[in-house]
This record gives C-alpha cells, structure tokens and sequence, in this order.
C-alpha cells in the first residue's frame, strides 16, 4: 500500500518536530509526515519525493514558488477566525494534531477527483459479526473488549450498527464526523475512501472506531446494499486486518450481513423468554436458508466477569492464530 506524502514547513523548529512525532506515532500505513523548517528544505526533498498534501504557514507561503508540484496545500494559520479568501484551504495551527490530521485529510479526500478505488490489500480482512435477539445482554460491552484484545496484534476496526450506541454520551466526540458522513462520501463514488475514513476514526486505546450515527432515522435510510458497498471498501481498500460489527434487528440486511461474516457472536441468557427468542431468531435464519449463520455462530453466557474475560482471551488468541 502506497503511502501518502504529508509535508508539514513551518519556521517554528519545536512545533514541526512535535507535530511530525505526534503524527507517524500511530505508524499508520495510509499516510506519512516530513517536517521542515524552510521552502529550501522543503524544495530539495520534493524534488526527489512527491507531496501528496503540503501544510505551510502563511508567512512561508509566498516563498514556496511552484505550488504544483505540492499536491493539495492547506496554510496553518495562528488565527482562528479569518474572513480574507486565500487560494488554498486554512487549518488553525493551534489546535490539536489529530483534530489537524482530521480536517486535512477529509479536505484532501472531498477535492481528489471521482474514480474507481484501488485496491491497496493482499489479505482479506477478516469480519467479526456480534448479535443477539436478546436484549440488555451486555453485547457491545463484549463486542468492545474483544475488538481491544484483538488490536493488541492485529489493526482492528469497530463498527457499532445500533439504533441506540450511547457512543456520543460514553466516548464524547463533539460535533465531529460520523458513520453517516462516510456512508454519504461513499455514494459520491469518489476514490479517496480511505483518506475519508481516516479523518473520521476516533480511538479507543489500541482500537479504532467510526463514530455511530446519531439517530435511528438514519440508520433506516441505509440500506443493504448500502452496507454491502461499505464492507466492500473497507476490505478492498482500508488497513484494517479485523472488523468487529456489533449489529441490532434495525440493520436492513442483517441476515445477509451476518452470512458474510467469518465468525458471529451471539450472548444468551438462561431464562425462558431469552431462549424463545432464541429459539425464534434460530428458525428465521433457516427459513431463509441461512443455515451456514448457525454453522459459524458461538452462543455464551455472559455470566460472571473473570470467566468473561478468560473467554474474551481465548476468542482473542483463536482468531489471531495463523
């Protein structure tokens, strides 16, 4: 996979060296950042390398010549609020690194022109669905620490599918970008999905997720094959290795989505109602059969905590194994 070029020039040394460090801390194989601290530095390493994105300061600006040869340009500016246009995008320099990153590769993603996404992996990504026709069960709690014990080794993607996540209340995000932005950049057709996906992933530790949609309404409006394309993109052209999908009855497709999963979770209760509506869910999947869900599905009872996560553990260490 190919990186992206990302070059950072601004005449403060302290903050060129931070923003640089800070940035290829995670070693993320979408992008890469050079530092540099003059347009003449900057000259010599482009002529021998490309810019796929430039971030300058406006001081330096007028002083890099032919700004074609940089790709996409944004100007860090010290100043929050500006009404004066300039010909390239402004990113206020003061804020944090990963809020930069954010809105330079969401810019970069929404001005790349439209095509076809290439396919950046040789290995398949493996899908990890999570459901259960009970409720109040425990399930995204277990679908979170197993994605964590698989991000310990393996670049792990969360995915939360349900009409209620409670993210925006548990893991607090703010006003930024959401599943509901991706799946809309998506149906653009454009060819930077993964720079997209990239300014939208938060973390949690070692595991990455997509902020969930906010509302119900929106997850009625996505439909199956709407979700197949985002799986698509996702194997074909992300980093990920591991995709946990913690799902809920309101996903349109959610046999058909479970049916292209590797493996399927599902908790369970030892109580009468809990195991009608088991049973219930098990007969649907096999009048529409979806025999092979069953085949690959692991029923458990989320009993007590150690043996949760000495199930959690082994689970971990099964689908990290070659």
């Amino acid at each position: 996979m190919k990186r992206k070029q990302i070059a950072v020039c601004d005449r403060e040394q302290d903050y060129t060296l931070r923003f640089t460090e800070y940035a290829n801390r995670r070693r993320d194989p979408v992008f890469t950042v050079h530092g540099f601290t003059s347009c003449g530095e900057l000259a010599g390493y482009a002529e021998e390398h490309p810019v796929d994105i430039l971030l300058i300061c406006e001081e330096l600006s007028k002083e890099i010549g032919d700004k074609t040869r940089y790709g996409q340009i944004f100007y860090l500016s010290e100043n929050e609020y500006q009404e004066k246009e300039t010909d390239a995008p402004r990113v206020y320099k003061f804020q944090s690194c990963p809020q930069i990153m954010r809105t330079v590769l969401s810019g970069y993603a929404e001005q790349t022109p439209e095509g076809p996404g290439t396919a950046l992996r040789q290995n398949r990504m493996k899908q990890i669905g999570v459901y259960s026709p009970v409720g109040r069960i425990g399930k995204t709690s277990f679908a979170l620490a197993l994605g964590r014990e698989l991000a310990k080794q393996k670049r792990t993607l969360y995915l939360n599918l349900e009409e209620y996540s409670g993210f925006s209340v548990l893991y607090p995000y703010g006003d930024g970008w959401t599943l509901s932005e991706l799946m809309y950049f998506l149906k653009q057709g454009k060819n930077a999905f993964v720079c997209k996906l990239e300014s939208i992933v938060r973390r949690l530790g070692s595991l990455d997720y997509i902020p969930p949609l906010k509302s119900p309404v929106e997850l009625r409006h996505i439909s199956r094959k709407d979700w197949e394309c985002l799986l698509e993109a996702l194997g074909r052209e992300s980093h990920y290795e591991m995709l946990i999908l913690d799902m809920s009855g309101a996903v349109d497709g959610l046999f058909e989505l479970l049916g292209h999963c590797d493996g399927v979770y599902t908790p369970i209760r030892e109580d009468e109602v809990s195991g009608a509506k088991l049973c219930q869910y098990e007969e649907t999947l096999r009048l529409l059969d979806l025999e092979e869900v069953l085949e690959k599905t692991k029923k458990f009872w989320l009993s007590q905590e150690k043996d949760l996560e000495t199930f959690i553990r082994a689970e971990g260490k099964r689908w990290l194994s070659p």
